[in-house]
């Protein structure tokens, strides 16, 4: 990762407030705040309300940016209509060291992040038929750390990576994923023609990382007229486009009657219903 002079992470924090959820709120059911019992990380979750048990569910896992300009409830907002239009479930967990204006992704932070992220896939499945076969991670702004480094560690659960507007540190995420990786995902980087300069440069510097590990990254995209802004509409086209087929392990019913959880409680055919 090339080094950016502190002026120009000033002129990225002073734009970082400017990061808006302009998407359309007017879903049908709405999202919830919830807490992993195993993490202890806090997470929001949306399921349609089209959701079915007999259709397994492509998964969204998005990870937000710096605190407080950018967290979950923001990603939550962003994704939900179109996880209504798509019949997706949108998970958006809670994080530590994605703050991308001083920060760079550190390791320590970024494998309490992945114990996270797994364990909140593992009890999302154990609630939802999920479609094992299409689960998209996706990151915005200082979000591109976890998105880099959870993704690249586990390409047979993640089908497709999206980095939207995001921080790269090559230093924290070089030797810490198996070659063997390579090839696994469909991955594409874009970003706004007026992100500030940081997320420029870094943005390339993860495509050509990428595309000189042999990674199956889309050609850049500039989206051009806009700043660091989200656009979660391109991941979803590039999530759809790379759509695989569903793994045939997964059970086609619901099962008659659900075992005991931990603590007495069953888990619910949930419709994704629920408060805010």
């Amino acid at each position: 990762m090339k080094r950016i002079p502190w002026m120009l992470m000033v002129s990225a924090l002073a734009v970082a407030p400017g990061c808006p959820v302009p998407q359309d709120q007017n879903t049908r059911v709405a999202e919830r705040m919830e807490r992993d019992p195993v993490s202890g990380h806090g997470y929001w979750l949306f399921v349609p309300d089209t959701y079915d048990w007999a259709r397994a569910a492509p998964l969204i896992v998005t990870c937000h940016g710096s605190p407080p300009w950018d967290v979950a409830n923001h990603h939550i907002r962003e994704w939900k209509k179109l996880a209504e239009d798509n019949g997706c479930i949108v998970l958006a967990p809670e994080l530590g060291g994605t703050d991308g204006i001083v920060g760079n992704g550190p390791v320590n932070a970024m494998k309490d992040n992945e114990d996270a992220i797994l364990s909140l896939i593992s009890m999302v499945g154990y609630r939802y038929n999920i479609d094992m076969a299409n689960i998209m991670l996706t990151g915005f702004s200082g979000g591109g750390f976890p998105t880099y480094w959870v993704g690249l560690r586990n390409p047979d659960i993640f089908s497709v990576l999206a980095l939207r507007s995001c921080d790269f540190c090559e230093y924290n995420l070089d030797g810490w994923y198996s070659p063997d990786a390579a090839g696994k995902q469909a991955i594409k980087i874009y970003w706004g023609e007026f992100d500030p300069a940081p997320i420029k440069v870094q943005s390339e510097s993860g495509q050509a990382y990428l595309a000189n590990r042999s990674f199956s990254v889309a050609p850049e995209e500039i989206i051009p007229g806009i700043g660091h802004e989200r656009r979660p509409e391109v991941a979803m086209e590039f999530f759809r486009a790379n759509w695989r087929k569903p793994k045939p392990s997964q059970p086609a019913l619901a099962p008659a009657r659900a075992p005991a959880r931990a603590g007495g409680l069953a888990p619910a055919r949930d419709t994704g219903s629920g408060s805010q």
